[in-house]
């Protein structure tokens, strides 16, 4: 059994579905994705890959696992813009990766769907169109789509080249997971707090954290 393909077509797959589901709460159109949101995400991807890439440079705290710095930026932008901007951060984010730091092992498409994971639990934090308890929102959704990628998907894409070795990790990310995760929380929910009023000049329809705003009138 090739455990690499079986899993890289999984992943694809599961992109695939992600992307199809973002599309559904969005309608199926990508009306609302304009020139500006093309030009943020663009940003964001690069800011993602650049600082993600610059973690492995960064000497290991904790046993050969280093921090993702810049996936934190992914959930951020589906808290901002919605599902479908987030999980096309997550796919832009991960191509601009495999070219610039290209894996000695293969590309893995199953580290793709991750990060489309988390832009679009990003996205669920105003899918209610709730203004309530956005921090615990950000808290429990950020938690849940972190562990799974970390602690469950990622050791299940890493076993296709290392094998059973690679649940050796798992203890170290459990060590280190009430340390980073907090982190990542606090910077997403502080960014968020900071570039949200900036977005006052959009009209309710480009932002996806001001879904709450009546229709009619335009975010000031």
């Amino acid at each position: 059994m090739n455990w690499y393909l079986i899993t890289n077509i999984v992943g694809g797959i599961s992109t695939l579905l992600i992307l199809l589901i973002s599309l559904s709460i969005e309608n199926f159109s990508f009306k609302k994705i304009s020139i500006r949101h093309l030009t943020i995400i663009a940003l964001f991807a690069s800011c993602s890959a650049i600082m993600t890439g610059l973690s492995y440079k960064i000497p290991p705290i904790f046993g050969n696992i280093s921090i993702a710095l810049g996936d934190w930026l992914i959930f951020l932008l589906g808290v901002l813009f919605g599902p479908l901007c987030g999980v096309i951060s997550g796919i832009c984010t991960d191509t601009l990766m495999s070219v610039l730091l290209p894996s000695s092992y293969g590309y893995h498409a199953g580290y793709m769907f991750g990060k489309c994971l988390l832009g679009f639990f990003g996205a669920l934090v105003y899918l209610t169109k709730s203004e309530n308890k956005i921090l615990l929102k950000i808290i429990i959704l950020y938690s849940l789509s972190y562990i799974f990628q970390s602690l469950v998907l990622n050791q299940i894409w890493m076993m296709s080249w290392k094998g059973n070795a690679a649940w050796v990790d798992l203890v170290v990310k459990l060590i280190k997971l009430p340390i980073t995760l907090p982190i990542y929380i606090s910077i997403t929910y502080i960014i968020f707090k900071s570039i949200k009023p900036l977005l006052n000049r959009w009209t309710y329809e480009n932002v996806w954290c001001y879904r709450h705003v009546n229709k009619n009138i335009q975010i000031s």
